[in-house]
């Protein structure tokens, strides 16, 4: 009886020994870039026009439809801002999906509203999504305003690039900064 009382926690901790044991897995580099490629070049989906990929690593656009009525303007300085900026949270490893719909003025293209219908539940990047789309601009190749209302579905990114140490370094100097 007292070799089953020793011998059943061994077996049930035997599991979990092997299940703790990381290979890769989920956050993998390949792993990732297979998901982004797959998330760039997906089918049209409803209200969808764009997808954007953001992360620390790289900023993409890509349109899946209304082509011919809509064009955003190019923006590269405020796309590497935006890769920039994205270092900052880069402390987990982590990938969230964000929707978010605008609203264009009929008569000038411009953004009207910006409203998050699924938010990525991180704070700080739902603002920094906002921020990014209040900077976009676009073109009407028609010269009239189609669409007025669009969805825009973002990916983000994050990878935990630095040690538990130097996170905690970065906080306590942000903090800080704050008082």
């Amino acid at each position: 009886m007292k070799k089953i009382t020793f011998l059943l926690p061994g077996l049930l901790l035997l599991p979990l020994y092997f299940s703790c044991q990381t290979t890769g897995g989920k956050f993998s580099d390949e792993n990732i870039k297979k998901e982004n490629r797959e998330f760039l070049e997906a089918e049209d989906r409803g209200t969808e026009t764009f997808r954007v990929l953001l992360s620390s690593d790289e900023y993409r656009v890509v349109q899946l439809k209304n082509e011919k009525t809509i064009e955003r303007a190019v923006d590269e300085g405020g796309d590497k801002f935006m890769v920039a900026e994205m270092e900052k949270y880069d402390m987990i490893d982590e990938v969230r999906i964000g929707v978010v719909s605008v609203w264009l003025f009929p008569d000038s293209g411009a953004i009207n509203k910006i409203r998050s219908q699924r938010p990525t539940n991180f704070t700080e990047i739902d603002s920094l999504i906002n921020d990014d789309i209040m900077r976009w601009n676009f073109r009407f190749p028609k010269k009239v305003v189609e669409p007025t209302k669009f969805d825009i579905i973002y990916r983000v990114v994050l990878r935990k690039k630095l040690t538990d140490e130097q996170i905690l370094n970065s906080v306590q100097e942000r903090m800080k900064e704050g008082q």
